[in-house]
């Protein structure tokens, strides 16, 4: 597969454009894992509260 590189006039706009979306993306994807990860926390907790209320 050959990718043509060359934007010719339209590059100022074109690889900015490319830039800001993969660093878009990025930051959706950290954001999705942290906020994953701390509800992943949050659940432990409250599953460990409600096991020791259990074995009370």
């Amino acid at each position: 597969m050959s990718f043509d590189f060359d934007a010719g006039k339209y590059a100022v706009y074109l690889w900015p454009a490319f830039a800001i979306s993969a660093l878009a993306f990025a930051w959706m994807i950290a954001d999705s894992l942290l906020t994953a990860r701390r509800w992943r926390r949050e659940f432990e907790r409250l599953q460990a509260e409600l096991d020791a209320e259990k074995a009370a």
